[in-house]
């Protein structure tokens, strides 16, 4: 008994089979990391500072995600802002991510969007701050979707937290100026 067809419409179904089959893998896979907290994890970095003579100091928090566009986009960011004249420093979401704002004159929070909602270690981030002072707050999303401004779904928390939400953004994996445009977006902040 041989396993691949000789007729050419069983080979095609065959494929399409074999296709759908990986695809189905490849999702439960993906979901499984999802439902073990793989991809929301908090993981721990130490504070990077960038411009460290700017006149004001800007805060970056980052979930990482599947990929590295979210790093990659904070990063972006921070150039951007330390372009301008801010002092920025940047980590990761978890519990040794500075929770004390009084000394920041923004914080940007950039997370990856994973089935429409922000990552659970930037919400829980964000949960940890008990006042946000009336921080301007910048939101990045990082996406597989469409880019521009974003209605922010982390909105009311930040306004529980007094904090004022002055930018929304939303940067997709599929946009080849993704880059360019988030330094863009972090050099158009004066400090």
């Amino acid at each position: 008994m041989r396993f691949w067809p000789r007729k050419l419409w069983k080979k095609i179904v065959l494929i399409l089979v074999l296709i759908a089959i990986l695809a189905f893998v490849s999702f439960g896979v993906f979901a499984g990391l999802l439902m073990s907290g793989t991809i929301n994890r908090e993981v721990f970095s130490e504070i990077e500072v960038i411009n460290e003579g700017g006149s004001k100091t800007a805060l970056v928090v980052y979930q990482p995600g599947f990929s590295s566009f979210p790093n990659e986009i904070s990063h972006a960011f921070a150039d951007g802002l330390a372009s301008n004249g801010w002092r920025v420093e940047i980590t990761t979401a978890s519990p040794q991510a500075p929770n004390e704002l009084s000394k920041y004159s923004l914080l940007t929070l950039t997370y990856p969007v994973y089935g429409g909602t922000p990552g659970t270690a930037i919400v829980s981030y964000l949960s940890r701050i008990n006042s946000l002072n009336g921080t301007s707050i910048v939101i990045l999303a990082c996406g597989g979707g469409d880019t521009g401004e974003i209605e922010n779904p982390l909105e009311q928390q930040i306004q529980a937290a007094n904090g004022t939400l002055y930018k929304g953004l939303s940067f997709s994996t599929q946009d080849d100026s993704a880059m360019e445009k988030t330094t863009h977006a972090g050099s158009s902040i004066t400090p």
